[in-house]
C-alpha cells in the first residue's frame, strides 16, 4: 500500500492527523513511548518540513543532511538521533509535498506562535547549511509561514539572519530583522525593539527541545545586535 493511502486513511495510531499517519507507516508506536503529543507532534514535523525544504531545489545536499542530523544528535543524543534519521532517509525517498498544509495545520493546533516562528528559523537553517539559500526553498518555507500563520515581517525577519551572511554590517539587515524602515525615529526604534524582546524571549517557548531554545537564544541575540547597531547609527 502506498504512502498516500495510508495518509487517505487517516490511520495516525498515536497521534491523530496526517503528521501521524505520515509516520505510522514506517515506525512501531513503542519509538515514542514516553512523549506527550505536543512534543510528539514538534519533533517530527522538524523531520517531515526539513525533508520537503531539502528537496525543493530538486537535489539532496550532504551538508543540508548532516545540518538535520546534528540538530537531532545534539538535540536528543546518538542512538535516539540514528533512529529518526534512519526515517528522516525514508521521508526524503516520499513525496510528500499534498501533505504540506494538513500538516502545518495540525501543528498550528499543538504548538505556540513563539514555537512556530522558530520552526521558520530552523527550516531556513537547513536551507543555508550549503552556504546557498535557493530561491525554490525560500519560496517554499514562506509557504511554511503562511500555513503556520506566521506573517510577513517575522518572515522577512527570521530570513534576513540568513541573507547577506557574508555582510554582517549592512543596516539592512539590522533594520529587517527589527521589523522597521530606515527611516523609523528613536522612539519607534526602541518600540520595536521591546516588541521583538517579547516576542522572541526564550522563556515563550512550549514543548520543545533544547536545540529549538538554542535558536531562539540565537535570533534574541540578534534583536539585541540589530538594536545596538541601529541605535549607534542614528547617533
Amino acid at each position: 500500500m502506498s504512502l498516500n493511502k495510508w495518509i487517505g486513511i487517516g490511520a495516525g495510531w498515536f497521534l491523530a492527523g496526517p503528521i501521524g499517519a505520515i509516520i505510522g507507516y514506517y515506525i512501531s508506536a513503542n519509538f515514542f513511548n514516553g512523549k506527550d503529543d505536543k512534543e510528539k507532534a514538534y519533533e517530527l514535523s522538524l523531520l517531515i518540513l526539513s525533508s520537503l525544504v531539502i528537496k525543493a531545489d530538486g537535489k539532496v545536499v550532504k551538508a543540508e543532511l548532516e545540518y538535520v542530523k546534528r540538530f537531532f544528535t545534539n538535540t536528543f543524543g546518538v542512538r535516539k538521533a540514528n533512529k529518526y534519521f534512519q526515517l528522516f532517509n525514508k521521508l526524503n525517498k516520499e513525496s510528500l509535498s499534498s501533505q504540506l498544509r494538513p500538516v502545518c495545520q495540525q501543528l498550528n493546533s499543538f504548538v505556540n506562535h513563539a514555537s512556530r516562528l522558530q520552526i521558520i528559523h530552523f527550516l531556513f537553517g537547513v536551507s543555508a547549511s550549503d552556504n546557498e539559500v535557493h530561491i525554490s526553498e525560500i519560496e517554499l518555507i514562506k509557504k511554511i509561514a503562511m500555513y503556520l500563520n506566521v506573517n510577513q515581517n517575522d518572515f522577512e525577519s527570521i530570513q534576513s539572519m540568513f541573507m547577506h551572511q557574508g555582510n554582517h554590517h549592512t543596516l539592512d539587515k539590522w533594520f529587517k530583522i527589527l521589523e522597521i524602515d530606515k527611516n523609523s525615529s528613536k522612539e519607534e526604534i526602541k518600540k520595536a525593539h521591546r516588541k521583538m524582546v517579547m516576542k522572541y524571549h526564550p522563556d515563550k517557548l512550549q514543548g520543545v527541545s533544547q536545540d529549538i531554545i538554542k535558536l531562539a537564544e540565537e535570533k534574541f541575540r540578534l534583536v539585541q545586535e540589530a538594536y545596538e547597531k541601529i541605535m549607534k547609527h542614528k547617533k
